[in-house]
């Protein structure tokens, strides 16, 4: 699962997932790019990989911003000359019910989430269009899936970036550039103990009766991102399955 050498962006990288995936992709010889709005936790993340010896970058980020993600991506290419790997975790999840929720409150979400996602996967993927060798691994969810209560602006968000993942899959196939997503399930991150996790019991019963936790997910991302997930693409990898509602 070697990812030796390779040029990663992480955006979502000060926290959850996006933190514990740079750190192990780091750890196997990835010079990595930490990428968050939240630019002092990036800056956190980025000290820690080299303080273990590993090679990184910082980039404060708002991933619904379409310059600052151009910027970001110039900055990658500038510094690693390349860009092998993109994992896409940024995003948000604000509790609304549905009734009430404003323009406002639906825009946001959205800005962010699916903006967000055309942004990076569409500036990343003209660098590896031109490498003709890359691969994209987008965090989505199985709200976007099975849909949720109260969270319809994120439910729908996600839905669209499973429906983005398997058109780049099938866009990107031609330059050698595989795309797939994860659906990580409940995972223990400051985005689901704020907007999940307290109703887990209720809303989601999993079969091994616990959250994931981020280092754990890390490592499919790992597979994902390495040699054995090279021949895999259009997929939306999914952890475990459910009962009850």
């Amino acid at each position: 699962m070697t990812v030796k050498d390779k040029a990663v962006i992480v955006t979502g990288g000060a926290s959850g997932m996006g933190r514990a995936s740079a750190l192990t992709l780091a750890s196997q010889g990835a010079k990595v790019a930490v990428a968050d709005r939240d630019a002092a936790g990036a800056r956190a993340v980025r000290d820690e990989i080299v303080a273990r010896g590993g090679t990184a970058i910082d980039v404060g980020c708002d991933i619904g911003n379409s310059t600052e993600v151009a910027q970001l991506v110039a900055r990658v290419q500038k510094e690693y000359r390349r860009v092998d790997v993109l994992l896409h975790a940024a995003g948000i999840c604000p509790r609304k019910p549905y009734l009430e929720m404003t323009d406002d409150d639906w825009r946001e979400v959205l800005r962010v989430n699916l903006d967000g996602s055309f942004y990076i996967t569409r500036d990343v993927g003209r660098v590896m269009a031109e490498q003709k060798s890359g691969t994209m691994i987008l965090v989505t969810s199985d709200r976007g899936v099975h849909g949720s209560i109260d969270y319809a602006h994120y439910a729908a968000s996600k839905g669209g970036m499973i429906a983005l993942t398997k058109s780049l899959a099938l866009t990107m196939g031609q330059y050698g550039v595989t795309v797939n997503g994860l659906n990580p399930g409940i995972t223990d991150t400051p985005l689901a103990r704020a907007a999940v996790v307290q109703w887990h019991e209720k809303m989601t019963l999993d079969v091994l009766g616990k959250c994931s936790e981020p280092e754990e997910i890390a490592e499919i991302v790992l597979f994902l991102a390495g040699t054995a997930g090279a021949f895999m693409t259009g997929q939306i990898v999914g952890t475990r399955m459910r009962y009850g509602a």
